[in-house]
């Protein structure tokens, strides 16, 4: 799987940004789409998203300079593949119960969560791949948390032969221009 195949934030954050203008109450969708590459383009989108952390009680700084601010796990180790095909589905229940394992998600209210821990899963729906490709990571406490992360990781990828449709990004808009 190559790098190129796995957008950005900054791609999908924009895929998301210009799918939203595309419902203006009192614009043109390309009149939205101008102000929203603008709010890109100028960083006023980047300075409401710092404001946004604030507002949730985050440190804005992690904007900027997340490697900087965020603790980090001890074990990084890469996620990878063991069988070739194409990602058709991902069991997104069984992602969360994964990183709840590594301590990155609360099994009852009262957990704590641990911001160094966590999986990163780079390969999306459509992406190919090969036996042996690194298609994520995973960042855990202990070498062991890693592997159990893995295991769990891998076995709610459903890998199949030939392409795949791509789902939609946004499927629906809701609201008063719906």
């Amino acid at each position: 799987m190559s790098d190129q195949s796995a957008p950005t934030a900054v791609a999908v954050l924009t895929h998301i940004v210009k799918s939203i203008v595309d419902h203006p109450e009192d614009v043109t969708v390309d009149e939205a789409r101008a102000r929203a590459q603008r709010a890109i383009d100028d960083g006023a989108a980047l300075e409401r998203f710092r404001a946004m952390v604030e507002a949730q009680g985050g440190d804005p700084r992690v904007v900027d300079d997340p490697a900087g601010i965020l603790p980090r796990a001890p074990v990084v180790e890469p996620l990878i593949a063991d069988r070739s095909g194409t990602l058709a589905a991902v069991d997104a229940l069984e992602i969360g119960l994964a990183s709840s394992v590594l301590g990155a998600g609360r099994v009852r209210k009262d957990d704590a969560i641990d911001p160094a821990v966590g999986l990163v899963l780079r390969a999306k729906v459509g992406d190919g791949f090969e036996t042996g490709d690194a298609i994520g990571e995973i960042h855990a406490r202990s070498e062991e948390d890693a592997r159990e992360a893995a295991e769990r990781v891998l076995a709610c990828l459903d890998v199949t032969d030939g392409p795949v449709v791509v789902p939609e990004l946004i499927y629906e808009w809701w609201g008063p221009t719906a």
